[in-house]
């Protein structure tokens, strides 16, 4: 598969550090370790499909103790991305909405406004949900734990520019 991290990972000799060293482990259907190898196989949908795709946190623990440095993470994303792009649908709905949204707010802003994805997420999902979380939004703005206007990353970083140079670069593939 085109993504990134793709190329290497016929590099992976199915060692298990990743599986061993992975926090949400408990919670995936495969192991990282085992959707590399299926990867490998060629077992697109059934990688694809995954929930171990959608589960994994990007902790990048996986990742600096891995003896072949692949970035285990890229591929999850990527396989996210593809899963996405093909629309092979996950296995709990609300993951590829999170991930969208998620993308769009960080190309946005240059870094994530949790009360924006909050509102996304309850809109696209449940939006009688806003009304049951108003009030504790409020407590929480109240004792400055967030803020209604998202801070942006300056625009010396060209964050924006690296950010769409990436998307375009997704989408040719």
């Amino acid at each position: 598969m085109k993504m990134p991290g793709g190329d290497k990972i016929l590099d992976c000799i199915q060692c298990g550090v990743c599986a061993g060293s992975c926090h949400a482990r408990f919670a995936m259907d495969y192991s990282p370790m085992q959707i590399l190898k299926m990867v490998h196989l060629g077992l697109r949908r059934e990688v694809l499909s995954s929930s171990t795709i959608w589960i994994c946190a990007s902790c990048y623990t996986c990742a600096s103790r891995c003896p072949r440095s692949l970035d285990i993470p890229a591929i999850m994303s990527g396989l996210k991305n593809v899963a996405m792009r093909t629309n092979v649908p996950a296995p709990v709905a609300l993951k590829p909405i999170f991930h969208r949204q998620f993308t769009e707010i960080i190309g946005r802003y240059g870094r994530m406004h949790e009360p924006e994805l909050k509102m996304r997420l309850m809109k696209k999902t449940n939006p009688f949900e806003i009304l049951q979380n108003a009030s504790f939004g409020v407590r929480m703005f109240r004792k400055g734990k967030v803020r209604l206007r998202p801070s942006r990353i300056g625009s010396s970083t060209h964050f924006s520019e690296i950010f769409r140079n990436a998307s375009n670069e997704e989408r040719r593939r």
